[in-house]
């Protein structure tokens, strides 16, 4: 990689970056603000529906969006072939869940989360960085006010339906890429093997990141998650950069460009974030929030997971810039096997803290799995 292609880099990942910041500072204080409100029992149950709308969201999405990245970087117009999949599964999905919760709230959020998706990984697939940033940051912004407006008119149920309108923002995303690019089935056969795996990936990942949560909150109580999703929120905040630089990657990864010395400077600065929720956000955290009373404990052994995500985002972009989306189905249900049994088995003998340490083990266990692959193949 020359001089010029590393500044071009370096000012790409800025740019999302500056906005991932922004965007999630924004996110941050209105779930800070939502926890002081709520109450972890409220908050806890919020949480809850928000996980069960998330995985309805990956079912209904059909591996939409990281192949949508991967095949419009290599300049493949499969767009409106997979917008007409997912957006009908949106629609399905929304009506069955209203039936099955009357919570107008869960079905809106899982037909905006489906549009956000499509659109995003569209503008990332064809690089347009910038204008991606300008969404992102739009999005936070409407997602704050609706959500806010939305709870004070008609409580809880508020939050989710104001977080399912303001993704409505992409709508115009979706229409140029039914504009511009036609339903092709027989293109839809030819990569039909890379979406499907596409759409394991995305279906384990979401367990991966829901499942402790849509366990915890009937096993353990939502006061207990309520907290455990507060320590949760300290990861998030640490991951913005790795999360900016997992958008960055994979185009570039799937265009052929070398990633290598962003991928190492990011996981060397990722030990350092870790470090920061090590020492410095408990004691923050627990001044804001005396009533979650298990945030001194959660948070530092949380925060060390900041560490192993990091690399495996890393090699999951490796492995779909080459089209090998298999191996990641295998580590996310390899994962999603030690996460349950973790949060069964730990929480059960060291009770809150156990959920904190199960969520370390998987995330460790599922960078160990594709490290290992990665060596095998």
């Amino acid at each position: 990689m020359d001089l010029s292609s590393n500044f071009k880099g370096i000012k790409n990942i800025s740019t999302i970056g500056i906005s991932n910041l922004a965007g999630s500072i924004i996110s941050a204080f209105f779930w800070i603000y939502l926890a002081s409100l709520l109450g972890s029992e409220n908050y806890g149950e919020l949480t809850y529906y928000i996980s069960i709308a998330g995985i309805v969201t990956s079912i209904s999405l059909v591996g939409g969006p990281m192949a949508i990245t991967v095949l419009v970087a290599k300049k493949i117009k499969i767009q409106s072939t997979i917008y007409v999949l997912s957006i009908s599964g949106s629609i399905i999905s929304a009506i069955v869940l209203y039936f099955a919760f009357t919570n107008i709230g869960v079905s809106i959020f899982v037909l905006g989360a489906v549009i956000y998706n499509l659109a995003s990984s569209e503008l990332l697939g064809r690089k347009f960085y910038k204008k991606y940033s300008i969404y992102f940051i739009l999005q936070k912004i409407l997602f704050v006010l609706f959500a806010l407006i939305f709870y004070y008119m008609i409580g809880p149920e508020g939050v989710l339906l104001g977080i399912g309108l303001s993704f409505f923002i992409f709508i115009d995303r979706i229409y140029d890429g039914f504009k511009n690019t036609k339903f092709n089935l027989q293109l839809l056969k030819n990569k039909w093997a890379f979406i499907r795996n596409n759409f394991f990936i995305d279906l384990t990942q979401i367990l991966n990141g829901q499942i402790d949560k849509i366990i915890i909150g009937p096993v353990f109580g939502f006061s207990i998650l309520g907290n455990y999703y507060l320590a949760v929120q300290v990861l998030y905040l640490l991951a913005i950069l790795p999360e900016a630089v997992k958008h960055y990657i994979l185009p570039e990864d799937s265009s052929g460009e070398d990633t290598t010395k962003i991928k190492i400077l990011t996981v060397i600065f990722s030990i350092g974030l870790a470090l920061i929720g090590i020492f410095i956000a408990p004691q923050l955290l627990f001044t804001l929030f005396p009533e979650y009373a298990d945030l001194l404990d959660l948070v530092p052994i949380i925060s060390i997971s900041i560490i192993p995500t990091t690399v495996y985002t890393l090699y999951v972009s490796k492995f779909l810039a080459n089209e090998k989306s298999g191996y990641i189905v295998i580590t996310s249900i390899v994962s999603v096997g030690v996460l349950i049994s973790g949060i069964f088995i730990l929480g059960e003998i060291f009770g809150t803290v156990g959920l904190a340490y199960s969520l370390v083990i998987f995330d460790c266990t599922r960078a160990f799995v594709l490290f290992i692959l990665s060596r095998k193949i």
